[in-house]
């Protein structure tokens, strides 16, 4: 298995979307945001995505060489059309639109529609909570892989959702998952390792439950997580980030809508001075630090504190690339003449 150093896995990355066409800005950004979450230990949104993007592109779903454009702006909320370039460039341009809606405002959001996948949320929610306002990301997705509760039939997408906070100090809390079980990309990641998944996440074309990545492929579906709660929240997540941005919901969706996007940022200091809220963040965090650990857990942590510590690893250590995934990955490379080792 290799093991790449980012600065490594960022070259490869860049080098490979660019001789796909992209701007060199365009794949200088998505490059870093893939190797970051490959860093914050979230494999399944990380460089083996190029393999993904790739299919996007054959299939005319990603124009590598799109820009995004705001298409409506008002003092608190902006819509951004993405035109199905690539989901993080439109992504970052709307969390930075929300932060200066919010500290102008108190309140800024932002929507994007045809837009293609923007990645790991929380690199987004976090950029809010670097300028200390609390951010919050959520899309709904393309294509559906989740089945309602009760049903066996994929009528949701993975719908992630992502929240954070600033706590005064150097890393915010940092909530960030989808609201399948699990997301798509770690049942895929599986299925290039050629190994089984936990039952419980998917369940066949037959509504059975399987340990058999491949059956998701095979017209399967992903379960939402905590049965009915977690399909609550996914449906609430299509019909805002679907509905409300004009993207177009997923639910009964026959045509490709990528990501629909909504994002906030929340000045803080609308409400109450900055010192006085991180402290109140601060205190209640390190409360839930303090709690003594059940066994089997070496201590209680909180969202974020795991994605923190594995980037704190990986750096010093390398990130390391599955055999299977870093041979598609130097085919796909090959096919685009780069050379890589």
């Amino acid at each position: 298995m290799p093991v790449l150093s980012a600065e490594e896995l960022f070259e490869v990355t860049k080098r490979i979307f660019e001789a796909m066409g992209a701007p060199e800005d365009s794949a200088s950004k998505v490059a870093e945001h893939l190797v970051e979450a490959n860093l914050m230990g979230h494999d399944s949104h990380g460089v083996v995505r190029i393999l993904r993007y790739l299919d996007f592109i054959r299939e005319g779903k990603l124009d590598v060489k799109a820009r995004p454009q705001v298409v409506r702006d008002g003092p608190t909320v902006a819509i951004i059309d993405g035109n199905w370039g690539f989901g993080q460039v439109a992504a970052y341009m709307g969390m930075e639109l929300a932060i200066k809606k919010a500290k102008r405002n108190v309140f800024g959001a932002v929507g994007i529609l045809h837009c293609n996948h923007i990645g790991r949320l929380g690199a987004y929610a976090q950029k809010a909570a670097e300028k200390n306002l609390i951010g919050i990301v959520a899309c709904n997705a393309s294509p559906a892989w989740v089945a309602p509760y009760g049903g066996k039939t994929r009528m949701l997408g993975t719908n992630p959702v992502s929240i954070a906070i600033p706590t005064g100090g150097e890393e915010p809390f940092l909530m960030d998952f989808a609201t399948s079980i699990v997301a798509e990309g770690k049942v895929r990641v599986k299925f290039h390792e050629g190994k089984d998944i936990p039952e419980g996440w998917v369940i066949d074309k037959n509504g059975r439950p399987t340990t058999k990545p491949g059956d998701l492929y095979d017209g399967g579906a992903l379960l939402s997580f905590g049965g009915h709660k977690g399909y609550a929240i996914s449906l609430a997540i299509d019909l805002i980030c679907g509905a409300l941005t004009g993207a177009g919901c997923m639910v009964g969706s026959k045509t490709w809508i990528g990501n629909g996007v909504f994002m906030m940022a929340i000045d803080v200091e609308g409400f109450t001075s900055l010192d006085a809220y991180t402290k109140r963040v601060r205190d209640a965090l390190n409360l839930i630090r303090s709690t003594p650990p059940a066994e089997g857990f070496a201590k209680v942590m909180v969202p974020g504190e795991p994605e923190f510590e594995s980037k704190k690893k990986r750096l010093k250590e390398g990130i390391p690339i599955p055999d299977p995934i870093w041979d598609e990955i130097k085919k796909v490379a090959s096919e685009f003449g780069v050379d890589i080792k």
